[in-house]
């Protein structure tokens, strides 16, 4: 994979984590083309795409820098965004070798079927959990209590968090609630997993954002079910989003023919 390739995927990353969002295909070819160092102006892209230039420059183009510019908390243009997302990349790169044991080694995800961050304050159940999830092909990173596991979202975000609700220092109400309460990470979906029995429990659980409800001992066909569940509804969610700027694009093609007939 080139350079170009490699950044541009990081950027992609970093939009679906940090904004739960994606390129459109116009976005995507104006980032990998000024990623590229082609030297092509917007009136060469739009010819080559079939759009109009105006359409690029006034609302393609700029759409894209400030969707760039949020994610990155800087302000980002086409002369400078190669620059930055290199240096992200090493920052990022660097911060994970700092991160704890437990959850430093998979803390991208890296598996088709997604990635799962397990928290509990106990080991044997997150081995327990960790050895069922992997036995199907989930990427699964660990954390031994709620502020390893925010360190270890901060990072890079999982597709699915199985969260423990009595810890040290932070519980998973408390977990669940920061998470939710930020918008880079309220959209992923977290499922307790307690022992806690009571109706009261799980009521407070879905309150403060949870998607689901699992209670302890577990059984492995009822966590493979709704961690599944939780995936298909989240990877729906997202290509919605994308559907949605493909017909806003589409859109804008069809204003920009009418206006010119």
């Amino acid at each position: 994979m080139s350079n170009s390739q490699k950044l541009l995927t990081f950027a992609e990353k970093l939009i679906r984590e940090k904004m739960d969002n994606c390129f459109s295909d116009l976005q995507r070819t104006v980032l990998l083309t000024t990623l590229q160092e082609n030297k092509k102006t917007y009136d060469q892209i739009a010819d080559e795409c079939g759009y109009s230039p105006k359409y690029l420059k006034q609302d393609v183009a700029p759409k894209l820098w400030q969707l760039l510019s949020e994610v990155l908390d800087k302000k980002i243009t086409k002369f400078n965004i190669k620059t930055i997302l290199e240096e992200q990349m090493r920052h990022q790169e660097a911060a994970i070798k700092m991160l704890p044991m437990t959850f430093a080694v998979n803390s991208l995800p890296t598996s088709e079927k997604g990635n799962i961050l397990l928290v509990d304050d106990q080991p044997q159940n997150l081995k327990l959990l960790s050895d069922l999830l992997e036995e199907q092909g989930y990427e699964v990173q660990q954390a031994i209590n709620g502020v390893i596991a925010l360190q270890a979202v901060a990072v890079g975000s999982p597709d699915v968090i199985l969260l423990d609700i009595y810890m040290p220092e932070l519980d998973g109400y408390t977990v669940c609630q920061k998470l939710k309460a930020n918008p880079k990470t309220q959209d992923i979906p977290v499922i307790f997993v307690s022992a806690l029995d009571e109706a009261w429990d799980k009521v407070k659980a879905f309150s403060v954002g949870g998607s689901d409800y699992i209670t302890k001992p577990f059984k492995t066909v009822e966590v493979l079910a709704r961690v599944e569940n939780q995936l298909k509804v989240r990877q729906l969610q997202l290509r919605i989003k994308y559907l949605e700027q493909q017909l806003e694009e589409k859109n804008q093609q069809l204003q920009q023919i009418l206006q010119k007939s």
